[in-house]
C-alpha cells in the first residue's frame, strides 16, 4: 500500500483535494499518514456529503442554522494522568471542575435536539476518557439509533479490552481514534501515566482484529503528541512500523506549551478565520457550551447545555459574534483568540 501523507483534523477523512482545501486550514499543525481507505466504500452517499460540507461551510463562512458536527463529554473523568494534558495540569492547581458522568436523560437529549435540528456527527471527547463512562456503549448505540451519521471517539485506549472492543462496535461506532504517544515502554509510561505499553497495544490489537473481522465501515487512527526533540520522530517511526500494516493512519500534531498567566498573544493575521466556529460546538460535562478544541478554561463560553436548547444557544448573539468576527477577518478583536499559534502556521 502506498503511503499518503496529509494534513487534517482528527475529524478528517483524508478526502480533501489540496487545490480546494480550505484557505486557511485550522489543523496545519496536524500531521497524518494514510495507509489505506477501504473503509470508506462502505460508508453511504450521505457520508461524503456531510464531509464535503465540513470544508465548504467554513471556507465560505457559512452561517448554518445548527452545526454539522457536536463534540460531547459524556464525563470529565480519566484514569490516566498525562503531563501535557491540560486536564492534569488544571486537576493538579486545583482547578478542574467536579468530577462526574452524564446521565442518560441528559445525554439522550443532546442527541435528540442534534438530530432534530440535522446534526451529521458526534464525538465523544474533550478532557475525559470517554470509555470511563459506563453508559459508553448504549451511547454509541442511541445516537446511531437515532440516526447521527458519523459516530467516533477520542480514547488513551487503557480500558479498551476485548469485550468493550467487541461491544462498541456491535453498537455502531464509526470511527475510533486512538493516542499512542510512544513505542518504547519507558516513554510511554512517561506519557501515559497509569497504563503500560503492553496493554493498550493488546487492547487496540483486538479492537482492530475484530474491525476486520466483521466492521469494515470503521476507521482505526493512531496519532502521538509530537514534540521537537530528535527521538519523539524516532518514536514515531517506530510507530510507524508497529501499526502500518494494521490501522488506516497514523498522525500526529505538535504540542504547544500552555501560558499559565494568559499573557502571550500574536500579532493578527490578515485574512485569517477559524473553521470551528462554523462546523462545530462543544459540549463539556459541566454544562458549558465552548467555541473551541483548546478551550480547557472556558475562556469563551456561549451558553449552558443543561439550561438551553443547543439550536438557540448556536443561534444566540454571542455565538453569532463569534462567527461575524472570524467572518469578517476580525478575530484578533477576541482575547482568546489573540493568545491562538494556529494562524502564524496556517
Amino acid at each position: 500500500m502506498t503511503e499518503s501523507k496529509v494534513n487534517q483534523d482528527q475529524m478528517g477523512d483524508g478526502t480533501e483535494d489540496p487545490t480546494t482545501a480550505y484557505d486557511f486550514n485550522p489543523n496545519e499543525t496536524y500531521s497524518e499518514i494514510v495507509y489505506r481507505d477501504e473503509w470508506k466504500r462502505h460508508r453511504p452517499a450521505a457520508y461524503f456529503d456531510y464531509r464535503t460540507k465540513w470544508d465548504e461551510v467554513p471556507r465560505g463562512k457559512v452561517e448554518l442554522d445548527f452545526p454539522l458536527h457536536l463534540d460531547i463529554e459524556t464525563t470529565n473523568i480519566c484514569n490516566l494522568r498525562c503531563p501535557m494534558c491540560p486536564r492534569t495540569i488544571h486537576v493538579d492547581q486545583g482547578t478542574f471542575s467536579e468530577l462526574g458522568m452524564m446521565t442518560r436523560e441528559e445525554y439522550a437529549s443532546i442527541i435528540d435536539q442534534g438530530v432534530e435540528h440535522g446534526v451529521h456527527s458526534i464525538k465523544l471527547n474533550y478532557l475525559g476518557e470517554p470509555l470511563a463512562h459506563k453508559d459508553v456503549v448504549w451511547q454509541v448505540a442511541y445516537a446511531k439509533r437515532k440516526g447521527v451519521l458519523d459516530v467516533m471517539m477520542n480514547s488513551n485506549a487503557s480500558l479498551l479490552n476485548k469485550d468493550r472492543a467487541a461491544q462498541l462496535l456491535d453498537a455502531g461506532l464509526d470511527n475510533m481514534f486512538i493516542s499512542f504517544d510512544a513505542v518504547t515502554p519507558d516513554l510511554f509510561e512517561d506519557r501515559r501515566v497509569g497504563t503500560t505499553l503492553g496493554r493498550v497495544i493488546d487492547n487496540v490489537y483486538s479492537f482492530v482484529r475484530l474491525r476486520n473481522d466483521s466492521y469494515p465501515h470503521v476507521q482505526v487512527r493512531l496519532s502521538m503528541v509530537m514534540y521537537k526533540e530528535p527521538i519523539w520522530i524516532e518514536q514515531f517511526e517506530g510507530l510507524k512500523i508497529m501499526w502500518k500494516h494494521l490501522v488506516d493512519a497514523i498522525g500526529y500534531g505538535f504540542y504547544t506549551e500552555r501560558d499559565e498567566d494568559h499573557k502571550s498573544e500574536y500579532p493578527p493575521v490578515p485574512g485569517f478565520w477559524c473553521a470551528q466556529p462554523f462546523q462545530r460546538m462543544f459540549l463539556k460535562y459541566n454544562g458549558n457550551v465552548t467555541i473551541c478544541c483548546v478551550d480547557d478554561k472556558d475562556e469563551v463560553v456561549v451558553g449552558n447545555w443543561r439550561g438551553q436548547r443547543l439550536h438557540d444557544i448556536w443561534n444566540g448573539p454571542d455565538y453569532r459574534n463569534v462567527r461575524r468576527l472570524h467572518g469578517a477577518g476580525e478575530y484578533h478583536q477576541m482575547a482568546m483568540c489573540r493568545k491562538c499559534s494556529l494562524p502564524l502556521v496556517t
